[in-house]
C-alpha cells in the first residue's frame, strides 16, 4: 500500500501507527491511561465520555484500507494484513455524554460483533421534551409479524419475492440507558444471542444499521456527482479505492439514495450556483462572456456562454458552423444549442452554447443575437442545419449574409424513409443515387 493511502486509512481507524518497529505479527496496544481511553477509575464507576475513545487499538504492519476484523474472524483467510478499532464492550454503570455516542459505541461493538442493532423505544420528559430514557436491541430482537391472510384473494401461482430476509428470532440481546446527573447511564446490557452471528466483516457492512457511507465518502462522491457521473462507475470507483467490491461498507442503493438527496437539495439554487460559477470563470478569464433572460417569474428562460479559447479560435475558423438543438435531454427538459466549428486540423470544436425554453423562433433569434455580441459581430460564413424552420427563420434575421445549408445526414436519413422501399426494388438505384449526392458537380 502507498504511504498516503495507509496514513489516510489510519486516519479514518483513528489508530495510531507504531513506527520503528520491525513486528512480524499482530502487536496488541492495550492503552490503560485515563487520558487515552477516557476511563475513570476512581470508584467503581466507570465513564466513556465517547465511543471513539473508550477502545483498544490494534496495530498490525502493513495494512491494507479494507476495515477488516483480525484473522480470528476473517474465515481464515491468510496474508492480509488488516487495520481494525475494537470498541470496548458496554456494561453497566458506563456512561455517555450524550445519546448519539451511546449510538456509535453500541453501533462500533455490535460491527465487530457480527450484528445489527434498532432502538426498541426512546422516552421523552413530559417537562422538557427531550429524551430521558431508550434502549437498544438487536436487529432480530422481537417476534416476526405475522401476515394476515386475505380470503377474497387468490394465493399466485408463482410464489411471492420475499419483502424482508430479516427474520427476528427474540433476540434477548440489548443494551439499556437513562439520563442520570447530566449524562447517559447504562442500566442494563445483555450480549447473549438465540442466533448466529455473522463471522466475516464485509457481510456486516449489508446490515441496515452499518450501511451507511463514511463522512469523507460523501464528500467524495458529491464531487463526482458534480461531474454526472453514473452510479455504477461511481461504485466502480469505490470499489477500487477499497481494493474490492465488498470492502464498500455500503450499496448501490445507498449511493443512488444519497445522490437523490443532493438533487434535492439544488433543485432550487442550481441556477445561483450556475451564476456563481460564471462569475468565478469571468473573474479568471476576462473574455468569458455568458447571457441569460428570465421570464416573468423570474426563470432562466435562455442562457448562452462561452469562453476565451471559442471566441479566439472562433476569428480563425469562422468559415463553417454547424448547428443543432438537441431535445429533452436533461432533467430541465431545456433544448441544449452548442455551435460546431472544425480546425484546421480537421477537429471539431466548440464555439459557444445555450440553453433554450423552446424551440421557436424567437428563441433562436434571442442566442444567435447572444452569438454575435459574443464574437464582435462576425457572423459565420456557412452555417449547416438540418430542416427546421424555427433555425432557417432566425438564421435569415440575424446572419442575412450567411450562406445556409441542410445538414447531409439529415437529408438522407428523411430519404431513406420516404423513399427507401421504392429504391430497394431497383437494382442499382441506391448507388447512383448516393454518386449523385457524393460526386455532385455543383457545390
Amino acid at each position: 500500500m502507498e504511504p498516503t493511502r495507509k496514513a489516510q486509512t489510519l486516519q479514518k481507524m483513528n489508530i495510531t501507527e507504531i513506527k520503528g518497529q520491525d513486528v512480524p505479527n499482530a502487536t496488541l496496544s492495550v492503552q490503560v491511561a485515563s487520558a487515552n481511553t477516557g476511563m475513570d477509575n476512581a470508584g467503581s464507576t466507570s465513564r466513556a465520555m465517547s465511543a471513539d475513545r473508550a477502545c483498544t487499538e490494534i496495530t498490525l504492519p502493513q495494512a491494507s484500507s479494507t476495515q477488516t476484523p483480525p484473522a480470528a474472524q476473517n474465515d481464515g483467510i491468510e496474508g492480509n494484513a488488516e487495520v481494525v478499532s475494537t470498541p470496548q464492550a458496554p456494561r453497566a454503570d458506563m456512561r455517555f455524554d450524550t445519546l448519539e455516542d451511546a449510538q456509535r459505541h453500541y453501533l462500533a461493538f455490535a460491527r465487530r460483533r457480527g450484528f445489527g442493532i434498532r432502538y426498541n423505544y426512546r422516552k421523552k420528559s413530559e417537562v422538557t421534551g427531550e429524551y430521558i430514557r431508550a434502549a437498544m436491541v438487536c436487529h432480530k430482537a422481537g417476534h416476526q409479524a405475522k401476515e394476515k391472510e386475505d380470503t377474497q384473494k387468490p394465493k399466485p401461482v408463482v410464489p411471492e419475492r420475499m419483502k424482508c430476509s430479516n427474520i427476528r428470532t427474540d433476540c434477548p440481546a440489548r443494551m439499556a440507558l437513562k439520563v442520570r446527573d447530566g449524562t447517559w447511564l447504562v442500566t442494563e446490557f445483555f450480549d447473549d444471542h438465540n442466533h448466529p452471528l455473522l463471522k466475516k466483516w464485509s457481510l456486516t457492512g449489508f446490515l441496515r444499521s452499518h450501511r451507511d457511507i463514511p463522512e469523507e465518502d460523501q464528500e467524495f462522491i458529491k464531487i463526482l456527482h458534480t461531474v454526472n457521473m453514473e452510479t455504477s462507475r461511481m461504485m466502480q470507483v469505490m470499489a477500487t479505492l477499497y481494493e474490492s467490491v465488498e470492502g464498500v461498507p455500503y450499496t448501490p442503493k445507498d449511493m443512488a439514495i444519497f445522490r437523490s438527496k443532493l438533487r434535492a437539495e439544488n433543485k432550487y439554487i442550481d441556477m445561483q450556483n450556475t451564476m456563481a460559477y460564471f462569475e468565478d470563470l469571468k473573474s479568471r478569464d476576462k473574455d468569458f462572456y455568458y447571457r441569460y433572460k428570465l421570464d416573468d417569474e423570474d426563470r432562466v428562460q435562455y442562457l448562452f456562454w462561452v469562453d476565451s479559447a471559442a471566441r479566439k479560435a472562433y476569428k480563425n475558423y469562422n468559415d463553417c458552423i454547424s448547428f443543432d438543438a438537441t431535445y429533452m435531454t436533461n432533467k430541465y427538459k431545456m433544448p441544449f444549442a452548442p455551435f460546431i466549428g472544425i480546425n484546421n486540423h480537421g477537429q471539431s470544436i466548440q464555439l459557444g452554447c445555450g440553453f433554450l425554453k423552446n424551440e421557436l423562433s424567437e428563441s433562436y433569434i434571442w442566442l444567435f443575437e447572444s452569438f454575435l455580441i459574443a464574437m464582435d459581430g462576425v457572423a459565420p460564413v456557412n452555417i449547416i442545419i438540418d430542416q427546421d424552420g424555427s433555425m432557417r427563420a432566425g438564421i435569415e434575421k440575424m446572419f442575412p449574409n450567411t450562406t445556409h445549408r441542410n445538414c447531409r445526414w439529415h437529408i438522407v436519413d428523411k430519404a431513406t424513409e420516404e423513399i427507401g422501399p421504392f429504391v430497394a426494388k431497383i437494382p442499382g438505384l441506391r448507388e447512383e443515387m448516393n454518386d449523385c449526392i457524393n460526386c455532385s458537380l455543383t457545390p
